[in-house]
């Protein structure tokens, strides 16, 4: 398990530090953020579709285990997890689409909670809601294309969810299922 969680970690690492090179110094701008689209796994989460999610989380050495609900898909991370965040939790709409990631996990290790927050902090900028102080702190980043990302370590329990308020939904076709009509009237 630990030769799968190395890659994984680095290429967390990398997803969130991806911004990092673009960021610019704005001295007195609350707005400006080195990323102005949420990314889970290295993936924008706007209209994110589950298979493709799956196929990058395979791509690092995970493979989800079994789940009994519909819509949720869940992972280990490892033992040691990305800087102690050990569990994903995937939710999705009816038509395949991300609608919520839910990366869960007891951190004990204050280095590696303040880590996480700077990272995001480099990644997103300052927070939209909410405070970072040194990593540490409750938070929220709002961007324009209806998702969220929410950050929560001021405990042991360290949360951060990713949120598609409107994930795309399939479409009807147009065309008229005959045979469905006919099983309905009888």
């Amino acid at each position: 398990m630990r030769t799968k969680v190395a890659p994984m970690f680095a290429s967390f690492i990398f997803a969130l530090s991806m911004g990092t090179a673009t960021l610019v110094k704005a001295e007195a701008s609350d707005v400006s953020r080195s990323s102005n689209v949420a990314e889970l796994f290295g993936l924008p989460l706007n209209d994110l579709r589950v298979s493709q999610l799956e196929n990058q989380l395979n791509s690092m050495g995970l493979h989800s285990y079994p789940s009994y609900k519909d819509g949720v898909i869940s992972y280990s991370l490892g033992p040691e997890g990305i800087l102690g965040v050990t569990n994903a939790t995937i939710y999705s709409n009816g038509s395949g689409y991300v609608r919520q990631a839910l990366l869960s996990g007891v951190v004990e290790s204050s280095e590696k909670r303040k880590a996480l927050g700077e990272l995001l902090a480099q990644k997103y900028g300052k927070p939209s809601e909410g405070f970072l102080s040194n990593g540490i702190g409750r938070s929220k980043w709002l961007f324009k294309d209806g998702t969220m990302i929410e950050f929560h370590n001021t405990t042991y329990d360290v949360s951060l969810m990713y949120v598609d308020e409107s994930p795309k939904v399939a479409t009807r076709s147009g065309q008229i299922d005959v045979e469905a009509l006919s099983r309905k009237k009888q």
